[in-house]
């Protein structure tokens, strides 16, 4: 996608979203209209982090597109981190979450976020550096801050088929791959697992059903992601599993414009998680 400024605020920002996935390398920038068809603009962002700090390089790109600092309806900002912890949702105390948190973080100086997954059993703690939360907090207003792997549960739970029916989601990127199972609207596993070739990914799905005991004619596997990555992992996954396809997607966003086509999966669908 082209790196083209988004200069010009946006008038009527009342009627119109803005989304933003941010990872150690890039910014992710979603803005369309909620009543009009064919609006949405998408742009991704390279941080240049040679001649500043992450959080300055973000805060560079940010003041440099005017149009991202409009008044907006809603903004959802996606958090690509892989600091979290997948915990029982039955852990309701503050104190509770924090041990568990500082056990697994310990001495990081990060701050605690609880996400919720929209599922039945299962919460993720999350861990954010304090100055980017406060950059976003002070810069945004109706925002909500949200990590890849909790926005990729909540879709999946929310808008997966109905029933009891359990189904695996792997959602693709060049070098790591986000896996969800989902057993109707229990959380069963989820994980970010890096790999180097496309044969570990392949390979580390395929022990994670077996793991689980799931069954390799009747539970799916959907793929969402970078679509060279889904291209080259689907045939070697569909010599064991029978039911493995692309996963469908979301028909509102795509009326919003052509361009949804091209936005990171666990962006594009956190609006419809609500």
């Amino acid at each position: 996608m082209a790196h083209e400024a988004l200069s010009d605020k946006i008038e009527t920002p009342e009627l119109w979203n803005l989304l933003l996935r941010i990872s150690r390398d890039a910014l992710h920038v979603v803005i369309y209209s909620i009543v009009e068809d064919n609006s949405l603009v998408y742009r991704r962002f390279n941080l240049d982090t040679a001649s500043s700090s992450w959080i300055g390089a973000l805060q560079n790109v940010i003041y440099d597109n005017p149009a991202i600092l409009s008044d907006f309806r809603r903004v959802y900002c996606v958090v690509e981190t892989d600091k979290y912890l997948i915990v029982p949702s039955e852990c309701e105390s503050e104190s509770d979450r924090c041990l568990l948190f500082g056990t697994a973080f310990p001495g990081s100086g990060l701050e605690m976020a609880v996400d919720d997954t929209a599922t039945h059993n299962a919460i993720a703690l999350t861990a954010i550096e304090p100055e980017l939360r406060g950059f976003i907090n002070r810069t945004f207003q109706r925002v909500s801050i949200v990590s890849h792997i909790a926005s990729l549960c909540r879709y999946a739970t929310l808008n997966g088929s109905h029933g009891n029916k359990v189904r695996m989601i792997a959602n693709l990127h060049e070098r790591s791959v986000d896996v969800i199972v989902i057993d109707g609207r229990r959380l069963m596993l989820a994980n970010t697992f890096a790999y180097d070739k496309p044969d570990d990914a392949a390979y580390y799905l395929l022990a994670v059903r077996q793991r689980l005991g799931l069954d390799a004619h009747n539970d799916e596997l959907f793929l969402a992601g970078d679509q060279a990555c889904r291209e080259e992992i689907m045939p070697m996954l569909r010599n064991f599993v029978a039911r493995v396809m692309p996963i469908i997607f979301p028909p509102q966003m795509f009326k919003a414009g052509k361009e949804a086509m091209l936005v990171p999966f666990d962006l594009i669908t956190l609006p419809l998680c609500e």
